[in-house]
């Protein structure tokens, strides 16, 4: 494979990851963990955290660091496939992506290893970036966090070989921090800090202003990322190149742009349209025995899904209950209910709030 066939194929990668994280924030809400909402602090760690891992890595043996970044990446990509198939359906699916990378670097099948390690870290930055955009990360948040990462991308990969180093210590390894393409002989890739800011500005940016500001910073981003991979096709680039380092400032000018066009940014709630947790009484006092019949039908414990008083959809995890309810045709917004053993429903579970139908916007 050439290097423009590699540079067109990582393109067309990024694009389609970039699309899919703005299709999920559209169609699929997250459940919300019990962590409260981002606040400066919070981005400070964050930075502290994305600037210091590498070298630790660097100092950690192969396989301990695989064995890590593979738990990471079979979190994630439960994480995000839960919400859509069910908690139990999307674990298993996330096992047997894992299975398959492990299994295909065992047998010495580069092709499939580097498919399915692609596949698996698309999932898992599609998660992890719905997460932070559903969860209460602003646009001027992100925006700060890519004007810090933008030196030290500068710094790690231009001045120094730290990412050089990184990338040689996880070369061979079943799963690593790269979007790769790789014919064997002349590797090319985005790095994972890449990926997800790629994948993240454009869904807080739909968030805060609306689409027009999602749509142009996705485009923005892979303009950036054209640029760069002109360079490297045309041997002007060698070597590791600091994406984030352009990036991370079209990010910044992006946010001061649509800060003065359209004011300040909207909140979750008003993104949403609605409010984000479910009402202290799903039932609305009505239909209770349709809900405990159920519940008895299906057995002793389970989540149960209600929209308007009425309960629509019955399984053992909260993402089944929420995936019956969109089979049964259901596309309004259900709530996510216990069951407790014996057939008694219990009370709400807000950190469990299912989506079916359309999205915001």
């Amino acid at each position: 494979m050439s290097k423009l066939a590699q540079a067109l194929t990582l393109l067309a990668a990024l694009a389609v990851l970039i699309a899919l994280a703005a299709l999920y924030l559209r169609h699929v809400r997250m459940p919300r963990p019990p962590v409260g909402r981002f606040v400066r602090s919070d981005i400070a760690v964050l930075t502290v955290t994305l600037v210091s891992m590498p070298p630790i890595y660097l100092h950690l043996p192969r396989v301990l660091t695989a064995c890590a970044f593979g738990a990471v990446f079979l979190g994630a990509c439960s994480m995000a496939l839960s919400p859509v198939v069910g908690g139990r359906r999307g674990a298993a699916v996330a096992l047997a992506l894992g299975a398959v990378v492990l299994a295909a670097h065992l047998a010495g099948w580069v092709p499939l290893r580097i498919a399915a390690g692609d596949l698996l870290l698309v999932l898992a930055v599609i998660g992890v970036s719905n997460l932070w955009a559903q969860t209460g990360m602003t646009a001027g948040q992100v925006a700060v966090l890519a004007g810090l990462l933008a030196p030290y991308d500068l710094l790690a990969t231009g001045l120094t070989s730290v990412t050089a180093q990184l990338v040689q210590h996880f070369a061979g390894m079943p799963v690593g921090p790269m979007l790769a393409v790789n014919d064997g002989t002349s590797p090319i890739g985005a790095g994972l800090g890449d990926c997800l800011m790629l994948a993240l500005w454009p869904l807080v940016a739909t968030k805060a202003f609306g689409r027009a500001a999602g749509w142009s910073g996705a485009v923005i981003g892979l303009l950036v990322v054209s640029v760069v991979l002109a360079g490297a096709v045309d041997g002007r680039v060698h070597g590791g190149v600091p994406l984030l380092t352009g990036l991370g400032p079209c990010i910044v000018a992006q946010y001061a742009y649509w800060r003065i066009r359209r004011g300040p940014e909207r909140r979750t709630v008003d993104w949403r349209g609605t409010a984000v947790d479910p009402p202290t009484d799903p039932f609305h006092g009505q239909d209770v025995a349709v809900a405990l019949a159920l519940a008895d039908e299906h057995g002793e414990a389970g989540w149960l899904a209600v929209v308007e008083g009425r309960a629509v959809g019955h399984a053992p995890s909260p993402g089944g209950a929420r995936r019956a309810a969109r089979v049964a045709g259901h596309a309004a917004i259900p709530v996510v209910v216990a069951v407790r053993s014996g057939g008694a429903a219990g009370k709400t579970n807000a950190s469990s709030q299912p989506v079916a139908g359309p999205g915001p916007e």
